[in-house]
This record gives structure tokens, C-alpha cells and sequence, in this order.
């Protein structure tokens, strides 16, 4: 509890931590699912893999027991060395998650998931009953989520669903909250829609947003599953009270991006850059340099200072909505 208070002290300040605790390597950019909302195909960036060499270098970087999320812009478990990456970080004391579409390529990946000390696996669906045409939708992938469902040993491995909000399709939210119950998920995490790539999606205003929030928030703890909505909240107990009380002041109210705080990405040849939506934003190279030096560098805290030059009216982390 004492590191939670510190750390929501420093974020109040924003005083950044010495190196970034989250890390998210981008390990493929190959799917095999097309949803229309996803920008892969236009942000510019190559459709591979990660190479092994890259990978390995860019993890014996990381010295910290640093938060790993192995995915890019792509199916992870399309990688054909998902699994030794998943061990390569662990046998270095990293805690590893995994976000996934669920469509995998051969029916022996729960299991495989399963035995693999894999943290977290974050599953993305946008509706149970397979009428969001725009999102994350399959019949295939509950089958394979039920059995990792049920495969899992102890609930050592943390199981998640992850929804984008599309207008008029909330009741598809309440039905993924009550699978995800169902089930035995530990968390449905509700993300907001970004239109910049894809401008004829609609998704709700800002006071619509949070009577569903409200609505789900409701649902979700009379089924006794954890929401995390970042604009609204996240976590349980004292925290998820304290994040609801202070959270536009996390950020300054706007000022910052709540993600600028303690979070980097790596693309696939090892480059550093402040979100997954900015692959031109390069702010270093983790191989060739240093992961501190580049996340306390002029470049990096000018990217912060002035985020709304590079990000334009992107509202993804931001708590208040800014109208597209």
C-alpha cells in the first residue's frame, strides 16, 4: 500500500520513475483478423516478426523485473517463438502478459499457455454474440478462451478481456462483463475508440461514455468481477478509491498523457518510442543505447511537454474526451 501511495504522490507531482516499469516489445505485427478499427495497415510499419537476436538483446536491456507485455500490432502466438520469449523473460524475473485475439493457430496453444508461467493474458472481444462487424469478434476464440479458462492452474494465470465501446452497441459490453463472469475472468478492461484511422466508426459522447461506465461498473461488481476503465477507473480496494477521487489529476487534467508516465514501447528492430500509435516518435534505441538514458532524455521530456504537437486530439489516455 505504501508503494501505491508513492507512487500516486509522484504521479500527482509527475515525477517520473527512474526507468519505465512497463514495457511493451513488439514481437510481430502479423494477425489473422482484419477488424476494421485496427490501424496496422496504415501506421506504416512492417508486417513481421521480430527477429530472436533483436528480441533477446532488447529483453538482456531490461535488468529491473520490469512489467513485459509481448505484443505489437499483430496476433502474438502467430510467432513461432512465442514460448521460449514467454521463458526468456521470465527465467530473468520479468512478469510477462500477453494481449491476445484468441484465434490461434493449432489447438494445443491453451495448454500450451497454461504451463508456460505466462502473468496475464488479455483476450480482446467486442461482443459474445458476433454482430460488431467493426471489432474483435470470432466464434472460434471463446472456445480457446474457455479453455484456458479452464486449464489454468491456481489462477497463477491472470485472465482478461479487453473491449473497445462502439456506439449503440453497449449491451454488447454489459453481455462480455457477464461472460467474462461466467467464465472466471479477473478483469474486463474497456478501452475508448479511436476514430483517427477510421473516422466513420462512431462511438459515445463523454456524458454517454460514463452513464455506461456507471451502468457497467454496476454489473460487474454484482458479479463480483473487477471493470478497469482507465478514464474512470482501474484496480481494487483503497486504490480504485483513490484513482476515482484523483484521477484528472493524474494527468494535470490533460496536461499529460497518463501513459507518458511510467510506460515505453519497443518496436520490432528495438527502437523506443512513447505509445504504440507513434512509429515515426523515435526517441531512442534500446540496444544501442541505454533504456534510462533514453526515457530521462531532452528528447522524451520534450515529447511529454508538448504530447498534443505529435498526438493531435488522440484521447485514448486521457480522462476528459476531446470531440473528433
Amino acid at each position: 500500500m505504501l508503494k501505491v501511495a508513492l507512487e500516486t504522490f509522484d504521479r500527482l507531482r509527475y515525477k517520473l520513475p527512474r526507468k519505465p516499469r512497463q514495457i511493451q516489445i513488439e514481437i510481430t505485427n502479423r494477425c489473422n483478423m482484419d477488424c476494421h478499427m485496427c490501424p496496422r495497415e496504415v501506421l506504416g510499419i512492417e508486417l513481421e516478426h521480430m527477429e530472436w537476436d533483436t528480441f533477446a538483446a532488447v529483453v538482456d536491456k531490461l535488468r529491473d523485473r520490469e512489467d513485459i507485455t509481448l505484443t505489437g500490432w499483430g496476433e502474438p502466438f502467430l510467432h513461432p517463438r512465442i514460448f521460449d520469449m514467454i521463458a526468456y523473460c521470465k527465467e530473468r524475473g520479468h512478469k510477462v502478459m500477453i494481449t491476445s485475439n484468441g484465434l490461434f493457430i493449432r489447438p494445443t496453444v491453451p495448454r500450451e499457455i497454461a504451463s508456460s508461467g505466462l502473468d496475464a493474458i488479455t483476450f480482446s472481444v467486442d461482443s459474445v454474440s458476433g454482430h460488431v462487424e467493426e471489432g474483435h469478434t470470432n466464434n472460434k476464440v471463446f472456445e480457446n478462451i474457455e479453455t484456458v479458462a479452464r486449464v489454468r492452474a491456481n489462477g497463477k494465470l491472470s485472465l482478461r478481456l479487453q473491449s473497445t465501446l462502439h456506439a449503440g452497441r453497449e449491451e454488447d459490453l454489459y453481455d462480455v462483463i457477464r461472460y467474462g463472469a461466467r467464465i472466471g475472468c479477473d478483469i474486463v478492461n474497456v478501452g475508448r475508440l479511436d476514430r483517427k484511422y477510421a473516422p466513420d466508426l462512431k462511438r459515445p459522447d463523454q456524458a454517454e461514455e460514463e452513464r455506461i461506465f456507471n451502468k457497467a461498473d454496476s454489473l460487474a461488481r454484482s458479479l463480483g468481477i473487477q471493470l478497469d476503465w482507465l478514464q474512470y477507473s482501474v484496480s481494487s480496494g483503497l486504490t480504485r478509491f483513490f484513482y476515482r477521487l484523483l484521477r484528472k489529476k493524474l494527468h494535470q487534467s490533460g496536461r499529460y498523457c497518463l501513459k507518458t508516465f511510467n510506460y515505453a514501447y519497443v518496436n520490432r528492430l528495438g527502437d523506443v518510442t512513447p505509445c504504440c500509435l507513434l512509429p515515426r516518435a523515435k526517441m531512442g534505441n534500446v540496444i544501442e543505447g541505454d533504456l534510462e538514458g533514453i526515457w530521462r532524455s531532452d528528447r522524451f521530456n520534450h515529447f511529454r511537454e508538448n504530447y498534443r504537437q505529435t498526438c493531435g486530439s488522440c484521447d485514448l489516455w486521457t480522462v476528459e474526451m476531446v470531440d473528433k
